[in-house]
């Protein structure tokens, strides 16, 4: 009977001993747990949104259960407790780089290419005047191609169609080259015109926040006389950007015809609005000194 009872009492104290010993251990996998990296260090754009009501955009290096290591142009890098966090919302999962959430789409200009090409598979839906719509798709990483119409010409059965097709060549870190075909018609009329057709290329110096690009292009309507353009563009919030786009075209009796473009490009997650005013030295004598320019661009 005393045997019996030892028997039971060395078990009791052993059962005790083993949950003690399995509580201290759930205990430090709690903590191990806490401290886990549940993603990787790559950087991930987030906006993170604190309960005290401040907002912070920037990219999430580390990110664990219970705090997050966040990096943003106004506090730098911070851990910063879950607790405090009252949302998350995370962009462009894919990114590769140290890119703000609104970035710029720096392959064109208000029309002009820069050298800058697109990711594969991305492409975008542009709407200028109201009238001239445009698309254009990467198809890799150094080729796009495009095109578009105008709206009253197709209702009216001539439609003006447009086709861009463009190649981009990084060569160095901020340094691309590339070139393209501008290629511009009436459809519908019995005319011998070939409309209008200019091969290009092109330099573009910068990265998406700033950058210089020139472009030569010759056409067939007045060959080996050139086209030049002079473009730029200058981010100077996370939502905005100063643009300027300057065309030396050539016309009739050896002269030419000079455009000069100055605006803003408002920068969305998914959009773009650009706006500005053209010129040159004729309608600076005239009553009507410059004429607006407005496009809508939708990227996909």
């Amino acid at each position: 009977m005393k045997t019996t009872i030892s028997k039971i009492f060395v078990s009791c104290i052993l059962l005790c001993s083993f949950y003690s010993l399995k509580a201290q251990t759930n205990d430090s996998l709690s903590v191990e747990s806490a401290k886990k990296r549940i993603r990787s260090s790559k950087e991930i754009l987030a906006e993170v949104v604190l309960k005290d009501g401040n907002i912070l955009r920037g990219n999430v290096i580390e990110e664990y259960v219970d705090s997050i290591t966040f990096n943003s142009s106004l506090t730098g890098a911070i851990s910063i407790l879950r607790i405090n966090i009252l949302n998350i919302k995370y962009f462009n999962p894919e990114s590769k780089g140290n890119e703000q959430v609104y970035v710029n789409l720096a392959s064109r200009y208000f029309f002009s290419p820069s050298a800058m090409n697109m990711k594969k598979g991305d492409g975008y839906y542009q709407n200028t005047f109201f009238t001239l719509s445009t698309f254009n798709y990467a198809i890799n990483d150094y080729i796009t191609i495009g095109g578009g119409f105008e709206l009253f010409s197709l209702l009216f059965g001539h439609p003006i169609v447009i086709l861009t097709p463009k190649f981009s060549i990084p060569i160095a870190e901020k340094l691309h080259i590339g070139g393209g075909i501008l290629y511009a018609n009436i459809l519908g009329l019995q005319s011998s015109s070939s409309g209008l057709n200019v091969a290009y290329g092109n330099v573009t110096y910068g990265d998406t926040k700033s950058n210089i690009s020139v472009n030569v292009g010759t056409s067939l309507s007045y060959p080996g006389r050139p086209t030049f353009t002079v473009c730029g563009f200058q981010q100077v919030a996370p939502k905005f950007g100063l643009m300027s786009e300057n065309w030396i075209i050539p016309s009739g009796d050896n002269s030419t015809v000079n455009l000069y473009t100055f605006g803003g490009r408002v920068i969305g997650r998914k959009n773009l609005f650009d706006f500005g005013l053209i010129t040159n030295e004729t309608l600076l004598k005239s009553p009507l000194p410059a004429i607006p320019f407005l496009s809508f661009t939708l990227r996909f």
